[in-house]
């Protein structure tokens, strides 16, 4: 009975598209971050996910410089002053040196006040992580467009 869980098992893994997760989100680019600036936080998620997307044997290879800014901007308080409400405001400027092209992406993101500040810093965190791969898609897209140009 198990050898016919085990093979029933096998053979649905293996027709269901599986791949390795950092095998699957390689590209066909390389990029090179020259110089990063702004929240250090973010430029680490930021460098990490275009280090694991990057294909080092890639012919499109593009030098790039970053731009990171990071708010945290209060929108309501309550009857005592305390903040309950803020905004998160995140931009990346992409320069890419090698097409002299400058590219944008900003978000913003409302939260509430959590009262635990070790449970608010882990939720701002995962904001940041969140963003900086969703920037990584879309630069590697914006990227991947000048060689169909």
């Amino acid at each position: 009975m198990k050898k016919i869980f085990l093979l029933i098992s096998l053979i649905f893994i293996y027709s269901c598209g599986y791949s390795p997760l950092y095998l699957a989100g390689k590209n066909d680019v390389f990029i090179n971050l020259k110089n990063i600036e702004g929240d250090s936080e973010l430029n680490n998620f930021i460098k990490n996910d275009l280090k694991i997307a990057s294909d080092k044997n890639s012919l499109n290879k593009f030098n790039i410089d970053a731009e990171t800014k990071y708010q945290k901007i209060i929108l309501t308080k309550d009857a005592t002053g305390e903040a309950t409400d803020y905004r998160l405001d995140i931009t990346v400027k992409f320069i890419v040196i090698s097409e002299n092209e400058t590219v944008t992406y900003e978000e913003s993101f409302k939260i509430k006040k959590n009262n635990e500040n070790f449970e608010q810093a882990n939720y701002e965190r995962e904001i940041k992580k969140n963003f900086s791969e969703i920037v990584k898609n879309k630069l590697i897209l914006y990227l991947l467009d000048f060689n169909d140009n």
